[in-house]
């Protein structure tokens, strides 16, 4: 009898937890895009990037300093080679987003958007192909659910010129 019920009650727990594990498991996923915006990157030069950004249809990210500190800002984290100095990581001015339980709105952004990045390449820097990686640290919502964070690696390739 006592196996009987522990297996219907592992059974039960299965059911109730399985759609949050696949919300979980199909969490939605930004689509990260690296762009080089100087024309031809020079040694010893200012250099612009962007990184574009699109999340599904209906879903948005915090902004980088939420209004709330318990919710996870979007984050651009650069590596950077030797020979580049970030001088500033910018990102869009959020949307207002209200909610039904909230007194604040939220401020957030999406489902598309572009953080801007100004650098500069030190004179010492060789012409040549020069990757900078970089992290976009997300927690992807909806109308009802936050889903877990999450990263997109991506990097820019630079062909560098003196």
């Amino acid at each position: 009898m006592m196996r009987r019920v522990a297996s219907v009650l592992i059974a039960a727990g299965a059911l109730i937890a399985a759609p949050a594990l696949y919300a979980q498991a199909n969490r939605p996923r930004a689509e990260v895009t690296p762009v080089v915006a100087t024309e031809q990157p020079k040694a010893g030069a200012a250099l612009a990037l962007s990184l574009k950004v699109v999340l599904p249809k209906d879903v948005h990210v915090q902004a980088n300093k939420p209004r709330d500190p318990s919710l996870i800002p979007t984050v651009l984290t650069l590596t950077t080679p030797d020979g580049v100095r970030v001088d500033e990581i910018s990102y869009p001015a959020p949307s207002e987003l209200a909610q039904k339980d909230r007194k604040e709105t939220l401020a957030v952004l999406g489902p598309e958007f572009s953080i801007e990045i100004k650098a500069t390449l030190a004179a010492g820097v060789a012409a040549g192909e020069l990757k900078i990686p970089a992290v976009l640290r997300y927690q992807a919502c909806n109308d009802s659910v936050c889903f877990a964070p999450t990263r997109a690696n991506t990097e820019w390739v630079l062909q560098v010129s003196r």
